[in-house]
């Protein structure tokens, strides 16, 4: 079970890590068991905006509640029971999610935005292979070999799920080669948020009208 506690500490060190403000993160905990086939967790850029095609665990947490923190956080949203994953892939699961938010303040929103068309293009494989993913699990697998011990080392490599994390190499042009990958030119300019508090809350969620979860 992922609680507050645990969050808040993890991301802070999460965050120290990858040269990053924890206090310009929202992180929200879905009092659900992660869906079979769901994302565990997921990041959402500050000027993003809930879509139908949104991933679950952020459909859960709801467009009001993301809404209310957004172009002014980074924003996180995190399923509290995940069976099958092991207690310590949380650090670098998130460390996985705040190399993206890194890219976003290194490249700002016109690139991550394009790099979120390229990711809609693909399936599958391809999906581990896309820049930005490659990044993002190298770095939480460097996170993860200055963070955590031997056998919790070999405990995350023996789940199918975290295979890729271990086994990407980072990009040396991440922008570079995702544009050239979408065909597309954009203007790739970084930004920073404003500091304000480290949140973290644990909510119920959001429920479409038939019942089933949004």
């Amino acid at each position: 079970m992922v609680d507050a506690t645990q969050v808040r500490t993890e991301l802070t060190r999460a965050c120290a890590h990858a040269g990053l403000d924890p206090a310009t993160f929202v992180v929200w905990i879905v009092e659900a068991e992660r869906p079979a086939g769901s994302t565990p967790l997921a990041y959402l850029q500050p000027f993003g905006d809930l879509r139908d095609d949104t991933v679950l665990v952020f459909r859960a947490v709801g467009a009001e509640r993301a809404g209310a923190y957004a172009r002014t956080s980074h924003r996180i949203a995190v399923w509290c029971s995940l069976p099958g994953i092991p207690d310590a892939a949380l650090g670098p699961m998130l460390r996985h999610e705040l190399a993206h938010a890194r890219r976003w303040e290194e490249s700002g929103t016109a690139f991550y935005e394009a790099d979120e068309r390229l990711r809609s293009a693909v399936t599958g494989a391809s999906y581990a292979q896309l820049p930005t993913e490659r990044e993002a699990n190298a770095d939480a697998a460097a996170y993860a070999r200055a963070s955590l011990g031997n056998a919790e080392l070999a405990l995350l490599g023996s789940v199918p799920e975290l295979a890729d994390l271990f086994a990407a190499d980072a990009p040396a042009d991440v922008v570079g080669e995702t544009l050239a990958l979408l065909g597309e030119r954009v203007a790739a300019v970084g930004r920073r948020l404003e500091p304000g508090v480290l949140v973290v809350e644990v909510v119920a969620p959001v429920l479409a009208a038939s019942g089933e979860m949004a």
